[in-house]
């Protein structure tokens, strides 16, 4: 059978051009698989992520109950303010995690709470604003920005920002201008960073641990100082009237009222101590009255007037920090205002600080 040359050429063409066309087509596929069955991993891996930074979070409420729970064991007075102020918690010291299987402790499952008298920081609406800058981390154009950011005028201080200045970010907004409501509003005002809102004691300790000075190799974020920096939020309340706790309120706010510093706060920490010398402990000393800072040694007569002045004696706010960790990776601090009313502490706010 003859068949003619033209024929067999077109015959092959058409072949090999099914066989490109099924080549391409199988290709295609295969890439599209493999990225599909890419994406879907990527996609399950950010899935469980969140699970288990939703995990973390949660816990971390569970933390915050917890404390809640102790407080309510408590009847307060001025002396179980003083002492519960120092409290440091962890699940793993109470126990807690034995009870559950999947927060195995040896997995880097962490769960710590702290508990701290929101009147022993300065309010940032009603505090004398001299006051801020005899605190390490409260620089003149933090100040200024803060002051700009409450005052009813849109005149700028100097380093400070108004409307004009937000207005020209890339999202812009304008100056509040009036009083802040929480703390976190400090973040939108210039040149306060995450960092120094934060500062470095992640579980609010007062110590320098390890995974505090460590640069930034994970939460928080410190500058390898080998030295503990407080954040705003260590120094700030928007709660109360205005002045401080003279039982509950740390060295560094007690030396940066007006009038007073290190060497005359100190009498006032050696009495709160007692006679074992340690805050936190049954043998703390406490004020009821401002007619009691008189009986500590070493004031003066001017100071104790400044005391009295900026120091109250009582308090009904209190602040919970709260860290969870699962697994050593996905963590969460919380921190939650509380109120003592009607001899039940109901929860006022709740900030995610990471």
């Amino acid at each position: 059978m003859h068949i003619p040359i033209k024929g067999m050429k077109r015959k092959q063409i058409r072949s090999g051009s099914v066989l490109i066309l099924v080549l391409i087509v199988l290709t295609s596929m295969t890439i599209l698989s493999v990225g599909m069955a890419y994406r879907t991993r990527i996609e399950m891996k950010l899935a469980h992520a969140n699970a288990q930074r939703t995990l973390a979070y949660y816990l971390a409420l569970g933390g915050i109950e917890r404390v809640k729970a102790l407080l309510s064991q408590e009847e307060l007075s001025p002396l179980v303010i003083a002492r519960i102020n120092q409290f440091i918690g962890t699940a793993k010291g109470e126990g807690l995690f034995e009870q559950f299987k999947e927060y195995d402790l040896n997995k880097g499952n962490m769960l710590t709470y702290s508990l701290r008298d929101e009147q022993g920081y300065l309010n940032i609406n009603k505090s004398d604003p001299s006051s801020w800058t005899n605190i390490d981390g409260i620089g003149e154009e933090c100040r200024a920005s803060i002051l700009d950011w409450i005052d009813e005028d849109d005149d700028t201080s100097p380093g400070g920002a108004e409307t004009d200045y937000y207005e020209r970010l890339e999202l812009p907004y304008i100056s509040k201008d009036s009083p802040i409501i929480a703390l976190k509003e400090l973040l939108f005002l210039k040149g306060l960073t995450r960092e120094i809102y934060l500062g470095e004691d992640l579980n609010r300790n007062s110590l320098l641990d390890e995974n505090e000075r460590d640069g930034w190799s994970e939460v928080p974020f410190d500058n390898e100082d080998d030295r503990l920096d407080f954040g705003l939020v260590d120094i700030f309340t928007v709660y109360g009237e205005g002045k401080v706790n003279i039982n509950t309120t740390p060295m560094t706010i007690l030396s940066a009222l007006p009038g007073l510093d290190d060497k005359m706060a100190e009498p006032i920490l050696t009495y709160r101590a007692g006679s074992d010398g340690r805050l936190g402990t049954d043998d703390d000393m406490y004020f009821t009255s401002s007619e009691e800072i008189a009986n500590v040694e070493g004031l003066s007569e001017l100071q104790i007037e400044l005391l009295q002045q900026y120091c109250c004696f009582d308090s009904e706010y209190f602040r919970i920090f709260s860290s969870a960790g699962l697994r050593g990776t996905f963590k969460c601090c919380l921190m939650a205002i509380v109120k003592y009313e009607d001899s039940q502490f109901k929860t006022l706010y709740t900030e995610r600080l990471f």
